[in-house]
Formats: C-alpha cells, sequence, structure tokens
C-alpha cells in the first residue's frame, strides 16, 4: 500500500470536497452558528442547533487555521460560531444547552456530557 499516495488522497478530499461543503453549507450567516442538518446536496432540512456540533465545527475551523493554512476564510468561520456559542449556548452559569433553535433561543436543557465536552 502507498501511504504517501493514500495521504494524499485523504488531504485532497478534505480539502476540496469536504471543508467546501460546510463552509458553504452550515454556516447561518443570517442567525449565527451552523446548520446541523444538512442534505448532501447542502440544503437544510431541520434548523435546530445542536451545541456538539456547535462546538466541533469551531475547534475544526479553528485547528485547521492554526495547524493547515491561515486562511481567513476558516478563522472567520470559527469566529463566527464562537460567538454564538457565547451569546446562545449557555445559562448564564456556563451549563450548555443541547440544542437551540436557528435565533438560539434553548429547545433542550442542559443533561448530557456530549455538550458540555464539544462545547
Amino acid at each position: 500500500m502507498d501511504f504517501k499516495k493514500l495521504e494524499e488522497q485523504y488531504k485532497s478530499e478534505l480539502l476540496e470536497n469536504v471543508l467546501p461543503f460546510w463552509l458553504q453549507n452550515s454556516q447561518d450567516k443570517e442567525e449565527g452558528g451552523y446548520f446541523t442538518c444538512l442534505e448532501r446536496d447542502g440544503s437544510v432540512y431541520d434548523t435546530d442547533k445542536f451545541i456538539w456540533l456547535q462546538g466541533r465545527e469551531v475547534w475544526m475551523f479553528a485547528m485547521l487555521y492554526n495547524k493547515v493554512e491561515k486562511r481567513q476564510e476558516w478563522l472567520d468561520c470559527a469566529i463566527q460560531g464562537a460567538e454564538f456559542l457565547k451569546k446562545h449556548g449557555h445559562d448564564g452559569c456556563l451549563n450548555w444547552y443541547f440544542s437551540l433553535d436557528r435565533k438560539g433561543d434553548p429547545l433542550i436543557e442542559p443533561y448530557n456530557i456530549f455538550s458540555y465536552t464539544f462545547a
């Protein structure tokens, strides 16, 4: 097995297909944060926002910016998601909600470790 070729294939898939898909389709540019529930074509089928994905997406784009390449679009994506989390993701005492509606109002109160872990 040619591991160098495999590495190039994975990197190409990530940078040319996966990340552009999420950058284009998951960011909610009107209300902030990220859409969680996307069809394969990028259309949104549910506007609820789950805290675990908000946290993961902030981390992912911030990490890519810091470790892979200083792409402004990655940093901007991470910042807008972090601002949404900071403003809406918790009850003021850092008890992280499980999910929010599109505008950031809580749908499910804090109750499990997943929200805390990823936030």
